[in-house]
């Protein structure tokens, strides 16, 4: 895994919130996903039908580097779970397509890919833009290198750079809650700042809550990261592109 030297952490700078964070992504991904499968397949992706906020996906999902190809990824752009073309499907960097880019970040840092698109969807509504942004919320898609309170470090300005960072920041704190050396660990009862309590029951979870210390039940934060992780797991299942171990 390449080394990326963060200036700070996600979960220090959040400590320094003074109150709720804004309502975040598109209005379609409030909307809970509900699961049309099968009886007793509603947990393949080893994310809960229930949301849990205690467990929000387990560590196979977190870890699954190769869940979707990069051309799998490019289909899923051209038509995305909102009903659209997402501009990032046409969006290159130095000469490459972002699908391509998107799937090296995430198998060089042994991230998900799904995770990263569903990040940048939380913090940016990225995805279900049809027309490009302007390139403030580019160049911080992930809200990585981007405490709040303060302004964003330069270092991780751009798409690339923000990928790198998201993926270093949840493998780095997934490993202090495997470790023991993190805030947020496996098992350990902590307090968002919602505030309510949160015990990890993966270190998974343990790694999301370190990168966005918020609950928002129906309006943000986890149950967000939650739901449209679900969404687009599901989009992916149903275009037959997904391969979780």
């Amino acid at each position: 895994m390449r080394a990326l030297l963060l200036a700070v952490t996600l979960a220090a700078c959040a400590a320094d919130v003074g109150g709720e964070p804004e309502p975040q992504g598109d209005p379609a991904d409030y909307e809970e996903v509900e699961w049309t499968g099968p009886a007793g397949k509603g947990d393949f992706s080893g994310i809960p039908v229930t949301f849990d906020r205690h467990n929000i996906m387990s560590d196979t999902v977190l870890l699954a580097a190769d869940a979707v190809s990069a051309p799998a990824i490019q289909a899923f752009l051209e038509r995305s779970p909102y009903g659209t073309r997402s501009w990032l499907a046409d969006y290159t960097m130095d000469g490459r397509r972002f699908s391509e880019v998107l799937a090296e970040e995430a198998r060089i840092g042994g991230i998900d890919p799904v995770v990263l698109l569903a990040r940048m969807q939380v913090e940016s509504s990225l995805v279900s833009k049809t027309a490009r942004p302007g390139p403030t919320t580019i160049n911080h898609a992930l809200g990585c290198g981007c405490p709040d309170g303060a302004r964003c470090g330069s270092q991780y300005a751009g798409l690339r750079s923000q990928l790198a960072c998201a993926v270093d920041v949840l493998h780095t704190q997934l490993t202090g809650s495997r470790d023991g050396t993190g805030q947020w660990r496996l098992g350990a009862s902590r307090r968002t700042l919602d505030p309510v309590s949160v015990t990890p029951h993966t270190h998974a979870t343990a790694a999301l809550y370190a990168y966005t210390p918020w609950v928002l039940t129906g309006r943000g934060g986890n149950w967000l990261v939650w739901n449209v992780t679900r969404k687009y797991l599901e989009h992916f299942d149903e275009a037959g592109a997904l391969n979780l171990p």
